[in-house]
């Protein structure tokens, strides 16, 4: 349960999609412009790039530098690394590795890498909690806030590699969902002000045991527990494919995000990220609610408000 509310003061993130494990890149930013130490960037993997080009980029959109502390999401952590580091193992015969595929596969490393970037000693915390990962870390965000910080940076990540889109290939997974990577980083504050996009006033995570004929009712619970109704949502943001017929039954717009991201444990972040852009515009209503399922894990559920 949150402890107190998330206003975003910024914003930003790069995202890319496509279809049978193929992807389309996305729109990305000059990364020369964020990252202009040459060698830093090219030892850099294109997911770490990513990261944390969108969290500076996020940090300049808000107005101010001062960050007292970084949260991180990610499913599958940066799996290029990973998999540069495993072939090295096999290769030469476990002997003789060069460390730097290893030290940059964690997961953490690119919470670390933007901590280096703007000197910061503060929290640096990273969350890999499957697909309630991003969720989780905007939960322990409102933690942070609610014992007295002022300004968190918050972020998800994940990418597909060649190998991880071959291996889901083989198990069917992109018969039935579109492939997806992306970045996408906020900053965070207790109290609104005058960068202020939108807040986030509610979090729910649902165990996997969960039935989806039994989200519907979940998400009414859910808006009652905060004063709301189905009609009073400007749109319905939902990952769950299956669910769509159910929704549309019901007195609110619907937009399935991941046919524009795809499908990857971090997508809600992307999904935050479209619903603040859509809270942008002129309508009488001023919530939106984000459903959201990676393949088989815990449903979760965001509720985001205009301020």
């Amino acid at each position: 349960m949150m402890q107190t509310n998330l206003y975003i003061d910024g914003m930003a993130g790069i995202v890319s999609s496509g279809h049978n494990g193929t992807l389309n890149a996305g729109e990305e930013p000059d990364y020369k412009t964020y990252i202009p130490d040459a060698g830093l960037r090219r030892r850099m993997s294109r997911l770490i790039k990513m990261g944390v080009t969108s969290s500076l980029m996020a940090i300049e959109n808000s107005g101010e530098g001062v960050i007292d502390g970084i949260i991180t999401g990610t499913g599958w952590g940066c799996l290029t690394d990973t998999e540069k580091f495993l072939v090295s193992i096999y290769e030469n015969s476990e002997r003789l590795l060069n460390p730097s595929s290893f030290i940059q596969s964690t997961s953490n490393t690119i919470g670390a890498q933007i901590a280096l970037m703007l000197d910061s000693k503060h929290y640096n915390n990273t969350f890999v909690h499957g697909g309630s990962s991003f969720e989780c870390a905007l939960l322990d965000s409102s933690l942070l806030l609610s014992e007295g910080k002022k300004r968190l940076l918050v972020g998800g990540f994940d990418e597909l590699t060649p190998t991880k889109s071959h291996l889901f290939s083989r198990m069917g997974v992109w018969k039935d969902f579109c492939c997806g990577e992306g970045a996408h980083f906020f900053v965070a504050s207790a109290s609104k002000s005058k960068q202020t996009i939108g807040k986030i006033s509610a979090i729910e995570i649902l165990s996997q045991e969960t039935h989806e004929e039994e989200i519907v009712e979940k998400c009414s619970s859910f808006l009652n527990e905060n004063g709301l109704k189905f009609g009073d949502l400007q749109i319905i943001l939902n990952g769950i494919d299956n669910l769509a017929g159910c929704f549309e039954n019901l007195n609110a717009a619907l937009l399935n995000f991941k046919e524009e991201c795809g499908e990857y444990p971090t997508s809600g972040a992307y999904a935050l990220f479209r619903g603040l852009n859509l809270l942008s515009g002129e309508n009488g209503k001023k919530h939106i609610l984000i459903v959201n399922r990676y393949i088989a894990d815990v449903f979760t559920f965001l509720l985001i408000e205009k301020v």
